[in-house]
């Protein structure tokens, strides 16, 4: 069964849920409120526009729900089919595994990274640690557990032997966390101590030291291999890497400033342009290519990546869950920024993340799913 034909089963046939973050403090929400080891967001707006590009391309039964501890309830209320994840978890620590993990346990399909794959992704020490034995080029960094007892950390065994005397400039981050909140730049050791303790009273959790990068900073989205494009369906030979930007900076900004203080406008980025930089694009694509087979992904994420000194492209982190707000007007997305550059809209990007999935799951060894039986029934 081609694409086309799966993806119109799912119109006549699915009943599909996209999921925001839940508020820990909405009444009821959870069975106890506490510490959220990253920045939360509802992503509510999102997954409205994500409904909204589906019920437009003929999608009739979606509706959208927050990841609350009645999720699961809702779910088998509704007869929900298929579920897609566009939340960065409620509370706890690594809150964005939390519902991929609950939906396997419940064994509801669902659009998103796994709970294993969300997790290396979202923890920036874990994801570093993989890229280097992977032998992916990160910059050096050291993470520090909060509130250790030594706060001379920057003078320990552990520091010297990662940085090798390296005097700065450092950035300092939370191991997870979204939109750059809570990241600081520090010119020497001297200012890393006080960052450190501003990451820790902010998340509670883990702190990320690493070595800040002086070259150009560059993102690109890269996804499974089904793809609308100029209307019609078309599987390329591997994963679909697309929209690679170049990250404007001030004059005085160091690092990007989070979208929570200054939003993404069109003069903040630039989209890479196919013809006169394809070989920097082609190095950035082929880096994104290496991340998604080496974490064998098969969900949208975006890639951070620098130069550095020698001007050598260096990976920053992974997003596993890139914003997919509708561009304006006046507020750009990363994600979007280049789909016209591929002769796709909005829409095309929301159903082709649909359509990949849609075929992974009629590939499934598991013919007895109620999703598959709809989707392959006889005419």
């Amino acid at each position: 069964m081609n694409t086309k034909e799966l993806l119109q089963r799912a119109r006549d046939g699915l009943k599909i849920a996209i999921v925001y973050a839940g508020d820990k403090n909405h009444p009821d929400a959870v069975i106890e409120r506490q510490m959220n080891s990253r920045d939360w967001k509802s992503y509510r707006l999102v997954a409205e526009d994500i409904a909204g590009a589906l019920e437009g391309e003929g999608f009739s039964d979606v509706i959208v729900l927050p990841e609350d501890r009645h999720l699961g309830d809702a779910i088998s209320r509704s007869n929900i089919d298929l579920v897609w994840l566009n939340s960065g978890g409620v509370q706890g620590l690594n809150p964005m595994a939390h519902a991929p993990a609950l939906l396997e346990m419940l064994g509801v399909p669902y659009i998103g990274h796994n709970p294993l794959a969300v997790s290396l992704l979202d923890n920036k020490h874990v994801f570093k640690s993989m890229c280097m034995a992977a032998s992916l080029p990160t910059a050096r960094s050291v993470v520090i557990a909060p509130f250790v007892e030594d706060c001379n950390f920057i003078e320990s065994g552990n520091f010297e032997s990662v940085f090798h005397g390296f005097p700065g400039p450092f950035v300092i981050k939370p191991v997870s966390g979204r939109a750059s909140k809570n990241v600081y730049f520090a010119e020497s050791k001297i200012e890393v101590t006080h960052a450190v303790e501003d990451v820790w009273n902010e998340t509670g959790h883990l702190c990320l030291i690493e070595e800040y990068l002086p070259g150009n900073e560059f993102a690109i989205s890269i996804m499974g291999s089904r793809v609308r494009q100029d209307g019609e369906f078309v599987t390329h030979g591997g994963p679909f890497a697309f929209s690679a930007v170049q990250r404007r900076f001030e004059p005085h900004e160091k690092i990007f400033t989070s979208m929570d203080v200054k939003p993404i406008t069109y003069d903040r980025i630039r989209l890479l342009d196919l013809s006169r930089e394809r070989e920097l694009i082609s190095k950035i694509e082929n880096l994104a290519r290496q991340v998604f087979a080496r974490f064998t992904l098969n969900s949208l994420v975006r890639l951070d990546m620098r130069e550095s000194r020698d001007g050598e492209l260096q990976l920053l982190e992974a997003n596993p869950k890139p914003d997919l707000k509708r561009p304006s007007e006046h507020t750009a997305s990363i994600t979007c920024a280049g789909l016209a550059q591929r002769g796709m809209s909005y829409a095309d990007l929301i159903v082709s993340i649909l359509a990949d999935r849609m075929a992974d799951l009629s590939k499934t060894r598991n013919k007895d799913s109620t999703i598959l039986k709809k989707l392959l029934a006889t005419s």
